[in-house]
């Protein structure tokens, strides 16, 4: 058994598929690629692989990570060469590293997330001196609250989330609303950048909508050193 991770992008109109359908897309691609995948035992085997973090339907990324076993070693670049050419459009491969055979999953190992979103207003619309004058205010709020939902009880919660969010900065390109955010992600804590979109629109007295609002994530970064050998391949 040897265990590995790829680094891709999902940009396009691929960004629509499920995280379910992603899934399956690796799966059958490979299949098709002839990479032998290891199996979970029992009832119900599934191949071992998962993501680092699952992306928002509708979310476009530079920086997803797969981490996979299988049943023989085979070199890095030839799971590379043949992962990319049975990929579909809006899918990019960009590298391949071998990971130790044994630790921690990815998905433990993830702690934070970056993300862009840029958003188109109406034209006319003073958008640099609010951005301009706001951006870096945000962050200097005692607390930066919002309500929250929670499944269990059902009821609404105040939720602080300014000690999830450790960089954030805004700026304007001509109608656009550009934001970049560093924010926790993972087990221990995970932060949804469409709330820290609507805290930071409220607060500067931005108005928007969903729809206008185009979210990327571009990198996750991880603990421990198991995932070193994933940033040297970039």
């Amino acid at each position: 058994m040897s265990r590995y991770v790829i680094k891709f992008s999902k940009e396009g109109a691929i960004r629509y598929i499920s995280h379910l359908d992603l899934f399956r897309l690796f799966k059958r691609s490979f299949k098709r690629a002839g990479i032998r995948l290891q199996h979970s035992q029992g009832f119900n085997p599934h191949p071992r692989m998962s993501f680092a973090q699952p992306l928002s339907l509708g979310y476009s990324s530079s920086g997803e990570y797969l981490e996979f076993e299988t049943q023989e070693p085979y070199p890095t670049g030839e799971i590379l060469e043949k992962i990319s050419s049975v990929m579909p459009e809006g899918i990019a491969v960009f590298s391949c590293e071998e990971l130790p055979a044994a630790g921690k999953s990815l998905a433990a190992l993830t702690e934070y997330a970056d993300y862009e979103i840029r958003i188109l207003l109406e034209n006319g619309y003073d958008l640099y001196g609010k951005v301009k004058d706001t951006a870096e205010g945000f962050l200097t709020q005692e607390k930066i609250v919002i309500q929250k939902h929670q499944k269990k009880s059902g009821k609404e919660v105040e939720v602080d989330i300014k000690p999830m969010i450790k960089d954030f900065a805004g700026l304007v390109d001509n109608n656009n609303i550009m934001l970049t955010m560093k924010l926790a992600a993972g087990s221990a804590a995970n932060l949804n950048p469409e709330a820290v979109l609507s805290a930071f629109c409220e607060f500067a007295g931005i108005p928007y909508s969903k729809p206008e609002a185009a979210i990327k994530r571009t990198e996750l970064y991880f603990r421990e050193s198991a995932a070193e050998k994933v940033e040297e391949g970039n």
